[in-house]
């Protein structure tokens, strides 16, 4: 089942009982601006210093991945959880097995591309999210005595 696209209007917008927050975290910094009611006015105004911010702050990946190795393995957007580091030669992915966090290099040299050591971390990426235990949720719980 294919996962819905956030609706883009409200990203990095929240809907507070007081009127619009907008907040933009880069390296660990907050920029945010409130914006007082729930009027067309205010949420026009919202968007526009959204919009502002986003074109003036960096990307939020600091390694990004280069296109032609995207385009190599077919996609337009890099995968969430696999992290380049081109000093090292390596894509990384962060995971939790029983309960620990745990890393796997997949390194490219003369002998596999950096388009194959990409595709084999996206792969073990689905597969290890695939595996992790369901959480639980207010369904699962035990009802309260």
């Amino acid at each position: 089942m294919e996962r819905p696209h956030a609706i883009t209007e409200f990203k990095n917008i929240r809907v507070l009982p007081s009127g619009y927050q907008v907040a933009v975290v880069r390296a660990g910094t907050e920029f945010s601006r409130h914006f007082a009611g729930h009027s067309a006015q205010s949420h026009q105004a919202a968007v526009r210093f959204r919009d502002k911010i986003l074109r003036e702050l960096p990307p939020k990946r600091l390694n990004p991945i280069p296109r032609r190795v995207l385009t190599a393995v077919g996609l337009t957007r890099p995968v969430v959880g696999v992290f380049r580091h081109a000093k090292r030669s390596m894509y990384q992915v962060g995971y939790r097995e029983e309960g620990q966090p745990r890393n796997r290099a997949f390194t490219w040299n003369e002998k596999r591309i950096e388009s194959e050591a990409y595709a084999a971390a996206i792969a073990f990426r689905k597969k290890m999210v695939g595996r992790q235990p369901k959480r639980k949720g207010k369904a699962n719980r035990k009802p309260r005595k």
